[in-house]
């Protein structure tokens, strides 16, 4: 009994000192916890902000922007048909209404036929619910046809002493070469592989410009 009256001071100064530290314990737990609550609440928010900001970056992309650049681009050619062709010319001229004479020469040039389109008739939408591109683009056209006239060549030549042949006739003739070089590039499909090549410049510009990367670029 003296023993408890002796030391009832040191006792009761122990027991408050270990009751101090579980309660210190008790609150610094619940701070760690409190602490990793609040951290996946800011990893939460900051990952629902980070898709918002992808959202906000895809639905930025321009359809203006695009079909600017694309103008700037002017009528590009997309393709080249090159040639060595022989065509013959004939001249004829009726007398006295039954008597006809001819001259005729056979000759060759080369060149190249040249399609392109002109980017600046490209239009262009945006379609987000899908996320894709839609270009409407012009079809190719025959550009030019390029002679080289230093390659002209004649094969064989004949002339009517009363039908003979003239500049205007050479002139002609060079006009329905061009004509005919044309319509032989275009049966060969040089207007199919010049809207192919134009949509494979076309694809890439559109892919090589900021905030694309989630689009699908289509064509019609």
């Amino acid at each position: 009994m003296n023993f408890l009256r002796q030391h009832s001071k040191r006792i009761y100064i122990g027991t408050t000192a270990v009751a101090l530290i579980l309660a210190a314990a008790l609150c610094f737990d619940y701070g760690v916890s409190r602490q990793a609550e609040e951290s996946e609440a800011v990893e939460t928010v900051t990952s629902v902000a980070e898709k918002e900001k992808k959202d906000k970056v895809l639905i930025s992309v321009s359809t203006e922007t695009i079909e600017e650049g694309l103008a700037n681009m002017g009528v590009l050619i997309t393709q080249e048909y090159y040639f060595t062709q022989v065509e013959k010319y004939t001249k004829e001229k009726t007398f006295l209404k039954f008597i006809t004479t001819q001259s005729q020469f056979m000759y060759s040039y080369d060149g190249a036929v040249l399609a392109g389109v002109d980017f600046e008739d490209i239009k262009i939408t945006r379609d987000d619910e899908r996320t894709a591109i839609i270009v409407a683009m012009p079809p190719s056209e025959i550009r030019a046809v390029t002679i080289d006239r230093d390659t002209f060549k004649i094969y064989s030549e004949r002339e009517s002493l009363w039908n003979p042949l003239k500049l205007e006739d050479y002139n002609i003739s060079l006009a329905e070469f061009e004509e005919a070089a044309k319509q032989r590039a275009v049966e060969g499909g040089i207007l199919t592989r010049s809207d192919e090549q134009a949509q494979k410049l076309v694809r890439e510009f559109i892919v090589s410009l900021p905030n694309t990367a989630g689009y699908a670029v289509e064509f019609k």
